[in-house]
């Protein structure tokens, strides 16, 4: 790394290469990052969803074809970059209703909420955010998961130990250690999408809460703004504002846990005490007072951000709670805190999928550890048992007396330790052990390949669960393309079903 491209940052002068700006920015986040109206994100669901409604409403007779030219004209030509909210117009419904009728001077535009309130108006723009969100999170988490399986395909054969109360316990390995992150991480990424199908039904026409006598077509809107159908009851449609919002919330509060989980084991790896693994250079940060340090700042911001994501869900659980069935301004409050949770997780599976791609693991130091602190007394005793004809107790008396023996002078289990608990626990005559047959035992590769059945950490199992998890992923990753294809990718110039017919 040279002067010039390292000194955005006061550290880094130790690091061979650059800091990745994406990881700077993760780990700076709003400290030096101003946060946008929560409406002003909205704006082009708004877009959307006027659209829908003035075409529909063109189809119905209440605007003319002439009248919903001019509305699509208008709305499509706006920059979605540039055009700022006025403040005190409220919000962007009437925002953009304003500048239809008073900067446009479109007289049909006046009809535009027809048939209408913006109770159902934010709920249909909710559930537009929510359902583009929910899926760049899902492509994010897949790329993740595809970076865990590639890695752990490598590392079948890295014994490591495993731990319990972070304490050492029995030997894995450490494609046993990431095959357990994917496993669970696939869970949460076929969760979203069935958030995504349960979150697809349209409230638009629903009005205040209880209908109206326009003669609109919801199930026409519904189409327009690649919905699944409707949410039939228009009471329940607007009662129900806040609901989806807290089902991904919740979704993302496990994910985010489980990054979290991940995240923690990663810091632990990679400490000069473990030194299990090295986190490449560029997502490390450094310290402006210590010359050497290597930080995982990611790592601690997707702990932070898993509190953060609980309390969020919490508060759209409490929002709801309490309120009569209809429209209450309390559900308001649920969009900024969605909002917020989307900012504040969805670069984290992006930037988790870089580390552990560039991620170096130290086999030499792995196996090591794994030979050390009896990580193999549980498999002795299993072995003990089932070579003998012994009772499982029994056997890990057994073992208790000969860790306890051969810690005296060693960090494995000796032959003499082992044969004097046999004495001790009166199972000499059936306990027959030598020399080669201890080595064997120590060796934790040959106890791990002792567990053949599905799950376990043995090399064979471990490759059919990496076959069955590439398969699932493969699966959801298809679906992902689907609802791609289906909701598009936030550019109104894809809308084409929106255009008037006789453009």
């Amino acid at each position: 790394m040279t002067e010039k491209t390292k000194k955005s940052q006061v550290w880094g002068g130790r690091l061979t290469e650059s800091p990745l700006a994406a990881n700077v920015r993760f780990c700076a986040g709003r400290d030096v990052a101003a946060l946008p109206m929560a409406d002003q994100e909205l704006l082009f669901f708004d877009l959307w969803t006027n659209l829908a409604h003035a075409k529909m409403l063109s189809e119905v007779g209440v605007l003319s074809a002439q009248e919903y030219r001019e509305i699509y004209q208008a709305l499509s030509a706006i920059d979605l970059e540039s055009f700022v909210l006025d403040p005190a117009r409220e919000d962007v419904h009437i925002n953009l209703e304003h500048y239809l009728v008073q900067q446009k001077g479109l007289e049909g535009a006046k009809k535009i909420h027809s048939g209408r309130s913006r109770n159902d108006q934010v709920s249909t723009d909710m559930r537009l955010y929510l359902r583009s969100k929910t899926l760049e999170v899902a492509s994010s988490l897949g790329l993740l998961v595809e970076a865990i399986l590639t890695k752990a395909a490598k590392l079948t054969d890295a014994v490591m130990p495993g731990f319990t109360h972070y304490q050492p316990a029995m030997p894995t390995t450490a494609a046993h250690w990431l095959t357990a992150w994917s496993q669970g991480l696939l869970r949460d990424l076929e969760a979203l999408l069935e958030d995504l199908a349960r979150m697809n039904k349209s409230p638009l026409g629903a009005a205040a809460s209880f209908g109206t006598s326009w003669p609109i077509n919801r199930e026409r809107t519904a189409e327009l703004l690649a919905f699944d159908g409707v949410e039939e009851n228009s009471l329940e449609a607007i009662s129900s504002r806040g609901e989806m919002e807290t089902r991904v919330a919740a979704t993302l509060a496990v994910m985010v846990n489980r990054l979290s989980q991940v995240s923690q084991d990663l810091i632990l790896w990679t400490t000069p005490f473990y030194r299990f693994a090295k986190i490449a250079d560029r997502y490390v940060t450094g310290s402006s007072i210590m010359p050497q340090k290597r930080n995982p700042d990611f790592a601690e911001i997707i702990r932070a951000k898993a509190a953060l994501t609980t309390g969020s869900l919490t508060s759209l659980l409490g929002i709801a709670k309490g309120a009569m069935s209809g429209y209450n301004r309390d559900s308001q409050q649920t969009k900024s805190l969605i909002l917020d949770l989307f900012r504040e997780i969805e670069d984290a599976p992006v930037i988790l999928a870089g580390v552990i791609e560039s991620l170096e693991f130290d086999l030499a130091a792995l196996q090591q550890a794994a030979k050390r602190d009896f990580l193999n007394a549980a498999d002795v005793a299993d072995w003990l048992a089932q070579q003998f004809g012994l009772s499982f107790r029994d056997c890990y008396e057994l073992l208790s007396l000969a860790v306890k023996y051969s810690a005296l002078t060693s960090h494995q289990l000796t032959l003499e330790g082992l044969l004097q608990a046999a004495r001790e626990t009166g199972l000499a005559d059936k306990v027959v052990l030598d020399q080669a047959k201890v080595d064997w035992l120590n060796d934790p590769a040959s106890m791990l390949d002792l567990k053949r059945h599905t799950g376990a950490p043995s090399k064979d199992s471990v490759q059919r669960m990496l076959l069955g998890q590439r398969e699932r992923l493969k699966k959801v990753q298809s679906q992902t393309d689907l609802w791609r294809k289906k909701i598009g990718s936030g550019s109104l110039g894809e809308l084409e079903n929106l255009k008037p017919t006789s453009w």
